[in-house]
């Protein structure tokens, strides 16, 4: 699927963006995320060997077949899979968003981030907090990439980046606070990701079974193809 692998791209340079650093050889992609739950090998051929000290392998329908059992002998269990989708080309409703352009909005699409996708009770949650903040600073006035974010009398309240490498379009970080949900403020901001993507490919990733990939085929995403991950027991 070599017309296909320029969607894993475009997820891989969002994570060296925002997630930690990647490393391409023959045999290998290799992601050093932030968090260790962002690190993987994925392997580019059947007869690679797994690297020292991995933990985590990511499969695409290119790595090469026999890899399933090669991972459950080594001791990796399945784990989650990731279903990379894309959308056909459709008219965007509504009036043109502006992105992000201040360091004073790029903290709040970080707010919005951190409020939808961390619990209070995450170990983790002040760490992530300052990670999301850097990531947004750090990356907002980047050209290829659109931050947009939807506020509510004044609040921030929706969110959603848009990355672009070449002619491929990544949605990521799609978020709503609780408060604001159910209020179409999400479709408002797909109908900008869909605006900025005319003429090229519209993409995301959800984890196979979840609601997000129920909604997204119901909004029109069709999956392109899957990733299992292969995961070493903690």
């Amino acid at each position: 699927m070599p017309g296909d692998s320029v969607l894993l791209d475009n997820h891989l340079a969002f994570l060296a963006a925002h997630r930690g650093e990647v490393r391409r050889s023959a045999a290998g992609i290799e992601v050093m995320g932030a968090d260790d739950f962002f690190s993987c090998w994925i392997p580019l051929s059947a007869d690679a060997g797994i690297p020292d000290e991995t933990s985590a392998v990511r499969l695409v329908p290119w790595s090469g077949d026999g890899w399933e059992q090669r991972l459950t002998e080594a001791g990796f269990e399945p784990a989650e899979v990731l279903v990379h989708m894309e959308s056909p080309a459709a008219e965007a409703a509504g009036e043109p968003l502006a992105p992000v352009g201040t360091d004073e909005d790029a903290v709040a699409f970080a707010e919005v981030q951190a409020a939808a996708f961390l619990g209070e009770d995450d170990p983790d949650v002040e760490w992530w907090r300052q990670e999301l903040r850097a990531m947004a600073l750090r990356n907002y006035a980047e050209p290829d990439q659109s931050f947009y974010l939807l506020r509510v009398d004044g609040d921030p309240a929706s969110i959603t980046l848009v990355f672009r490498t070449g002619e491929v379009f990544g949605i990521y970080a799609v978020a709503t606070k609780p408060a604001y949900r159910g209020r179409g403020l999400a479709s408002t901001l797909l109908g900008q990701a869909r605006r900025d993507a005319a003429g090229g490919r519209l993409t995301l990733q959800v984890v196979e079974g979840s609601a997000a990939e129920r909604l997204y085929l119901k909004l029109g995403f069709r999956p392109v193809f899957r990733s299992p991950h292969f995961r070493l027991p903690a």
